[in-house]
Order: structure tokens, then sequence, then C-alpha cells
């Protein structure tokens, strides 16, 4: 049986500035699809921090691409 694995939530100031990263290599090539999702988060939220998707739910770890951007630069050991 897999056991579930526990990941600590992406630090706000963290999860702010892989977002910056990832929109900014988003406009490079909105072709692919984790740029139209980067676009799609950016007209939903009307570019408000604030209202991102990594914020909008409480102990939220982040998007799917800042979850897989965190979990590059900082492994869980």
């Amino acid at each position: 049986m897999k056991e579930k694995t526990s990941y600590p939530s992406v630090p706000l100031e963290i999860a702010i500035q892989l977002c910056a990263e990832i929109r900014q290599h988003a406009e490079q090539a909105w072709q692919d699809p984790a740029s139209r999702w980067c676009w799609a988060c950016q007209q939903s939220t009307g570019g408000e921090p604030a209202r991102r998707g990594f914020l909008r739910q409480p102990g939220n770890r982040g998007c799917i691409l800042i979850n897989a951007r965190y979990a590059e630069r900082y492994p869980v050991l």
C-alpha cells in the first residue's frame, strides 16, 4: 500500500518569486500547456497577487507549476 506523503507549504515569499519566474518564462512561450495555464491564472485574477491560485486556500502549497518548481529546488529529504 502507498504511504501518503505530507509536503510542507511553500513559504509565501518563495511562492511569489516562483510565480514571477514562471510568468516571465511563459511570456516567451505562450504555446506550451504550462504557459497557457499561467496565462489563464493571470487573466482570471486580473493580475492581482492576492487572488492567484496558490493563495486561495490556507496552507495551499501552490499551483501545479509552483509546486513542481519548488520540489525541484527544495527537495524533501
